[in-house]
């Protein structure tokens, strides 16, 4: 993955390999991880959980990143 042309501060949809999907602030992006802000977990019945703090991905388990 090119990490450094991901944009940081913008709002981004993170589906995982593990078919997780998270709405939320790319905050930051780590040799090994990314970080989300005010992240919301998406399931597939159309229902939004919103999770507080900030949730850590590692970039392994990244299927796909979109920017909105």
């Amino acid at each position: 993955m090119i990490w450094r042309r991901y944009p940081e501060r913008r709002e981004v949809l993170v589906t995982t390999k593990t078919d997780r999907t998270f709405r939320g602030v790319l905050w930051q992006r780590r040799w090994g991880y990314i970080v989300l802000r005010r992240v919301e977990l998406l399931k597939g019945s159309g229902e939004v959980t919103a999770l507080t703090g900030e949730i850590v991905i590692e970039s392994a388990n990244i299927d796909f990143l979109q920017v909105m």
